[in-house]
């Protein structure tokens, strides 16, 4: 769950033409549509609801208005999801605020937003959400995270169940879903910081499952035309033989992680066509996510240097001889300044 930033939007993008955090914020925009939405069947243990929930997510067609508050800040958006043998299409469209639009099917992800009169265009990566193997006793996650489930509120005019998820330190959030007590469809989320607070907060006012959703729903209504356009190069990622795949190891590597977290992706994708590929590496415990950019500094723009936050999401940027290092995460500021200032060469 990224809602929009509590900055100004504009102020975000130019920060993002400095380089790595372009892909971060691009990733951050456009992983809203992939978590925002969840749904399953009727399930007896929060194990198994969350299990539902991931799968449903890919294969339902839904249509929902929710409201997403952040602090003072709050923002209406509209959400379409289809699912078919061409696989997911998805399209995100504010209704308050700054008009923008994420577009999303199984090749790219297309982020309009003319109040910077832009458009990222990035690689469509494969949607992660936890499944129940990753509650099982023997994967740890009991060690990091305790889960309950009791009668919730009604809401949307819906009876609802919540599933809590409390951390066990001061690494990571905790969550707080409300589940349709009949469908596991997700009608309100919390986000709860290391304090006990609320930092994010996403409801749903309005739902619908139709059987069919025709194609100029999934179309946007703002063209772009005359925008300046982000793409990522076209480029394999670091799979293959056993032999390719050492000699993709990451140059870059962090000596602290909250206990638990280990590497759930890699690899070195150009931000822009005019630059040099950044090594993206991503680690996981399973729920909570960080991710690390490393780009070697350019002239162009100005390099984050320091802690910066964008709702719940925090970053952390810091210079290692002519390198930007970018740690960014759904997690508390101390985790992704600590994990940054122990980035270091292999």
């Amino acid at each position: 769950m990224t809602p929009p930033s509590n900055a100004e939007p504009a102020a975000w993008i130019e920060q993002a033409r400095s380089g790595a955090w372009l892909s971060a914020l691009s990733g951050l925009l456009c992983a809203l549509i992939s978590n925002v939405v969840v749904a399953g069947e009727t399930s007896e243990s929060p194990q198994q609801s969350l299990d539902r929930m991931a799968r449903a997510a890919q294969t339902l067609n839904y249509d929902g208005t929710f409201v997403y508050s952040n602090g003072a800040k709050m923002q209406s958006m509209r959400i379409i999801h289809r699912s078919g043998e061409e696989g997911e299409r998805e399209r995100l469209v504010a209704l308050s605020g700054a008009a923008r639009e994420v577009l999303r099917d199984r090749e790219r992800v297309t982020c309009i937003l003319p109040d910077s009169q832009s458009v990222v265009v990035a690689k469509s990566r494969p949607r992660e959400f936890p499944r129940s193997k990753l509650f099982d006793s023997d994967t740890g996650f009991a060690r990091f995270y305790t889960m309950s489930l009791r009668v919730g509120e009604r809401i949307a005019g819906r009876h609802t169940r919540l599933v809590t998820v409390e951390p066990r330190d001061t690494f990571r959030y905790g969550y707080r879903l409300w589940l349709d007590r009949d469908t596991d469809l997700l009608l309100k989320s919390q986000l709860v910081d290391e304090n006990g607070d609320v930092a994010e907060q996403l409801v749903y006012t309005n739902i619908e499952l139709p059987e069919s959703i025709p194609d100029e729903l999934l179309e946007p209504e703002i063209s772009g035309d005359g925008y300046t356009w982000y793409r990522d190069k076209d480029g394999e990622s670091p799979t293959g033989s056993a032999e390719s795949r050492a000699a993709a190891e990451p140059g870059w590597y962090p000596v602290w992680l909250p206990e638990g977290f280990t590497m759930s992706g890699h690899a070195r994708d150009p931000i822009l066509e005019s630059r040099d590929a950044v090594e993206h590496l991503v680690y996981s415990d399973g729920l909570a996510s960080l991710s690390v950019f490393i780009e070697r500094l350019s002239t162009a723009g100005k390099p984050l240097d320091g802690l910066d936050s964008m709702g719940a999401v925090h970053a952390y940027g810091s210079m290692v001889d002519d390198f930007q290092i970018t740690v960014v995460g759904e997690v508390p500021a101390a985790t992704v300044t600590r994990v940054a200032g122990s980035i270091t060469r292999r």
